[in-house]
C-alpha cells in the first residue's frame, strides 16, 4: 500500500489549527475607508459587496460633508469620508485618522463624470503619505465608453502605484474583482477570512479563501515530511 504523505491525526492537527486561525479572525474587527463623489456609487457598492444592505443609497450629487459609519455585524466598519481639505479641520482630522487606520483605503472615481482630477490626484497622495493599502475603484463603467482607456489613464497618471478595479455597482459587473483584491490586502493582515463570510459571494469567494489556509498548511507538512525522506 502507498504510504500516504501524513496521517490522519497529522491532517486533524492541521484543521484544528487552521479552525483556530479562522475563530481568530473572526474575532477581529475590520476597519475600510472610503473617499469620492457621492454619486461615484459608494453605498450601492458596499451593498453589493456584502451580505445585506449596509448604506443608504440615494444621496444627491455633490460631495461628502461629514463622516459616516456603517457597521456590519459590529465586525466590519465602512467609513465614507470628507476630503482631506475640508473646511472643518476637525473632520480632516478625524479624516486622516481614518485613513492611518483602515485595513484597506477604497478610493472611488466615477467613470461616467471627470476622471482624476487635480484635487483627487493631491488626495491621492496625502492618503499613500500614511496608508499605502489603497484600491483605485473605478465605478459605472456601464454609464462609459472606453474603460480601457480609463483604466490606462489612472494607471499612467498614478505611476502604477494602485491596482485599479472598474465595476458596476449598477449591473454587479467585475464585483468579484474588487470582492479578491479587497482580500489580497487583507490576507495580510490575518483579516480576509472574516471579510469572506460576509461577503455576498460566499460560493465562489469565502469557500475559496478558508480552503486556501488548510491547502497552504497541508502543502507545508507535505514538503517537511519529503525534506525528512
Amino acid at each position: 500500500m502507498e504510504k500516504q504523505p501524513f496521517s490522519d491525526e497529522q491532517f486533524d492537527k492541521i484543521f484544528a489549527e487552521q479552525s483556530a486561525e479562522i475563530n481568530k479572525q473572526l474575532d477581529q474587527e475590520i476597519l475600510i475607508a472610503m473617499i469620492g463623489d457621492v454619486n461615484a456609487g459608494k453605498s450601492s457598492t458596499i451593498n453589493r459587496l456584502m451580505d445585506g444592505e449596509v448604506a443608504r443609497v440615494g444621496a444627491k450629487p455633490g460631495e461628502t460633508v461629514s463622516i459616516e459609519k456603517y457597521a456590519l455585524h459590529d465586525k466590519i466598519v465602512f467609513v465614507d469620508t470628507p476630503g482631506l481639505q475640508d473646511v472643518n479641520s476637525e473632520n480632516s482630522q478625524q479624516t486622516l485618522k481614518f485613513f492611518k487606520e483602515a485595513d484597506v483605503v477604497l478610493f472611488f472615481l466615477n467613470a461616467a463624470g471627470t476622471v482624476l482630477s487635480d484635487y483627487e490626484l493631491q488626495t491621492l497622495k496625502q492618503i499613500r503619505e500614511v496608508n499605502q493599502d489603497i484600491l483605485i475603484v473605478l465605478n459605472k463603467i456601464d454609464a462609459a465608453e472606453d474603460v480601457g482607456e480609463l483604466v490606462k489613464y489612472i494607471q499612467d497618471n498614478t505611476a502604477y502605484n494602485y491596482p485599479v478595479v472598474p465595476i458596476s455597482s449598477r449591473t454587479g459587473e467585475n464585483m468579484s474583482m474588487l470582492q479578491n483584491q479587497i482580500l489580497r490586502i487583507l490576507e495580510k493582515g490575518k483579516k480576509d477570512v472574516l471579510m469572506a463570510t460576509h461577503m455576498a459571494d460566499k460560493s465562489s469567494t469565502a469557500k475559496k479563501w478558508i480552503l486556501a489556509l488548510l491547502l497552504q498548511s497541508v502543502q507545508f507538512l507535505y514538503q517537511e515530511q519529503t525534506l525528512d525522506l
